[in-house]
This record gives structure tokens, C-alpha cells and sequence, in this order.
């Protein structure tokens, strides 16, 4: 790790005029058991059908994985791109999950996840990246926390911007799932600060406070906090999944941080110095008073 700050990307394509796409809904919340052996997408799909919803965010708290293919950050060699993706790896397993975030809707009609965790591999190796939909769970349940959208959809789809694959949301009547948390699903493009959209996003809603959960998308390198000094992840572009809440009068954003290098990161976000790179998937939940 270094202190430097980052600079934002510079995307190759035409920069979009409105930095945050926002959906207000409700979300229902459940955490599940997923059944062993099933690819880790289509366990979630089934919860997702069983609740008559169509996306959602999701926890991963934790479990056996008997398969992870999975790739990490890298640089566009190219030129054509500000960031890519490593080829992609498989992990030693049986792996067993430390935690991650997962966006779960379609692309081109078809169930897709994007998903970035981390996990402890069968030699006790910390690892981590983003998570292909080849993943399997393992012989016993994988836990996590389904955030179903009562009235958005997530469509995955290349970028005009960034030249990427990136979910966005868009109002939905599809499925009947019975929100009972009002929330806001948004996609964030390059060059915000998180905690400056999350306070966006909250004051847009009129939330006084508010949980972030199932979130997740790249920053230009990742800046946390080591004895209330700031402490800067190498980019130019990390994965991350983020938890936390945020109040008047305090804010606190966990993260698992996944590097170009394959070094896995946790801690807590510094307020400035976390400029997202590509996109993020981010979840807010009202708390109430």
C-alpha cells in the first residue's frame, strides 16, 4: 500500500451527463440458506423465484464453495479500455467464504450475477476477485442476505462510457415480491466519491439514515483508514464490496478490497479518496428512527 491519492479514470467514451441512475422501491429481506451443489446464480434465481422477484442485491455471509472461477483487476494492454480483466483463474477448493456482494439480474434476457468476494482457498490462502456465474456451492449451504427489489430491474449491458458490461436499474413491475424496506438502488459512473453518492442518494430520498448492503462495483484504488491515517489500495481500478451505514452524524462504510496484484484488503473507507473507476452497484436502505 501507498498514501497516494489516485486520480479519476479517463474512460474512452463520451462522458454521461448524469453521474448517479437512481430507482426508488422497496426491498424484502431474507437471509436463506442456498442448496449445496447448485451454481452459485441459479441457487440465488430460485430464491428470487420463489419470492416472485426478478433482482436483487445480495450478502454472502458465508460458506463452502466446491468451485470459483473468478478473475481480478488488471490493466487494458491495449489501450482501448481504462481497466480489464485478468484471465480468468480457478480457485483450490473446497474455498470457504469470508464475505462479498453480489448484483443478481439479467443480461440478454438471461440470468447473470456480478459478484466480488472473498474467500479462504483449501491451503488457508486468502484470495478474492470477481466471481464468475461458474461458481458452485459447495456440500453444505452457502448463508446470505437477499435484498429483493419490489419494482426494479438490473440489466447488464456494455457502457457507452467506459466500454464495460455494467448493470443498470430501471422501474419494474416485473414480479410480485412485497417490499417492506424502502430503499433506492443506483448505478454510480466514474469519478464519485462513494460516501458523496450515498449522502446524494439519501438526501435525494429524504432519509435521515440509511444501510448499505449487497454493494459493490470498482474504485480508482481504494483508501482506507490505518490508525485514522489514510492508506491508499494500488489501482487503477479495485474490486470491492462495501457494507456500513451512514447518519448525521456518522458515517461508517466496511469494505473488502481486491487488488491487480490478487492482495485482499479490509477496512474502513476514508471519507475522501474513493473515486469509483468503472461502475458501482450500490443499495441504500432507510433506517428508521
Amino acid at each position: 500500500m501507498t498514501s497516494t491519492f489516485l486520480a479519476p479514470l479517463v474512460h474512452p467514451g463520451p462522458r454521461a451527463p448524469r453521474r448517479l441512475e437512481s430507482v426508488s422501491c422497496a426491498t424484502a429481506v431474507e437471509r436463506i440458506s442456498l442448496e449445496p451443489g447448485r451454481r452459485l446464480v441459479d441457487a440465488i434465481d430460485d430464491e428470487l423465484a420463489r419470492l416472485g422477484a426478478d433482482s436483487a442485491q445480495v450478502e454472502l455471509l458465508g460458506g463452502p464453495l466446491a468451485r470459483v472461477s473468478y478473475c481480478i483487476p488488471d490493466l487494458c494492454h491495449d489501450g482501448s479500455r481504462a481497466a480489464w480483466y485478468s484471465e480468468t483463474h480457478e480457485a483450490v477448493t473446497p474455498a470457504t467464504i469470508v464475505g462479498g456482494s453480489a448484483s443478481v439480474g439479467r443480461r440478454d434476457g438471461e440470468r447473470f450475477m456480478h459478484c466480488h468476494a472473498a474467500w479462504f482457498d483449501a491451503y488457508g490462502q486468502l484470495r478474492g476477485g470477481h466471481v464468475w456465474p461458474d461458481t458452485v456451492v459447495g456440500t453444505t449451504p452457502v448463508e446470505i442476505v437477499l435484498h429483493a427489489f419490489d419494482s426494479v430491474a438490473l440489466t447488464s449491458g456494455e457502457d457507452s462510457e467506459t466500454l464495460m458490461p455494467v448493470f443498470t436499474p430501471s422501474a419494474s413491475r416485473i414480479g410480485s415480491v412485497a417490499g417492506t424496506r424502502r430503499a433506492v438502488m443506483t448505478r454510480v459512473r466514474p469519478g464519485v466519491e462513494i460516501h458523496d453518492a450515498v449522502r446524494k442518494v439519501m438526501g435525494n430520498a429524504d432519509m435521515r439514515r440509511a444501510s448499505v448492503r449487497g454493494s459493490l462495483g470498482s474504485l480508482v484504488g481504494a483508501t482506507l483508514l490505518r490508525d485514522g491515517d489514510p492508506v491508499s489500495v494500488d489501482g487503477p481500478a479495485t474490486e470491492v464490496a462495501i457494507a456500513g451505514h451512514m447518519g448525521p452524524d456518522d458515517a461508517h462504510l466496511s469494505v473488502l478490497v481486491m487488488d491487480r496484484h490478487g492482495g485482499v484488503h479490509v477496512g474502513e473507507l476514508a471519507e475522501c479518496g474513493n473515486l469509483v473507476a468503472v461502475t458501482f452497484e450500490l443499495l441504500v436502505e432507510e433506517i428508521e428512527s
